[in-house]
């Protein structure tokens, strides 16, 4: 009988062991994702199955949302990220968009948010008349991309 009990308890551990190799990874989770061979902050959107996650970059227009394997997914965000530089493939589609854009990068504006005019700075262009800017007055938290809908020239 110690045989079976130990054999089964050996089972157990295992399993345990072998779960444990990986971290679980859940909805809203802030993680680090291997993107074009650097990592970057992102959320998790949703689960698709065991090994597959939507994950939205922060900073990030949502045009670069994608599903990524569970490999891809390195770790959770723990305090302040550096942001490495941009994908060459982003680097190419803002610079394009760049030479026909409204706005440029540094131009002070007021932008729309839940029905309040806000000054903000255009910080980044992530797209055809797409924007990151920055509220001015306010933390990189509140930094936001806005398409011409809610800005207006100051």
């Amino acid at each position: 009988m110690a045989f079976v009990r130990s054999s089964v308890l050996s089972l157990a551990l295992l399993a345990a062991l072998s779960s444990g190799c990986k971290k679980r990874f859940d909805v809203g989770d802030n993680v680090l994702v291997e993107w074009e061979k650097n990592l970057y902050p992102a959320v998790i959107l949703e689960t698709q199955g065991p090994t597959k996650f939507k994950v939205h970059y922060q900073g990030y227009d949502p045009i670069w949302d994608e599903v990524v394997t569970r490999e891809r997914v390195k770790e959770l965000v723990e305090g302040t990220v550096v942001h490495p530089e941009p994908p060459q493939k982003v680097r190419a589609k803002a610079l394009a968009a760049a030479q026909t854009n409204i706005y440029k990068i540094g131009d002070r504006v007021r932008v729309e948010w839940h029905g309040t005019m806000y000054p903000a700075l255009i910080v980044g262009i992530v797209g055809q008349e797409r924007y990151r800017i920055h509220f001015e007055g306010y933390g990189d938290e509140w930094d936001d991309t806005v398409g011409l809908a809610r800005i207006q020239p100051r």
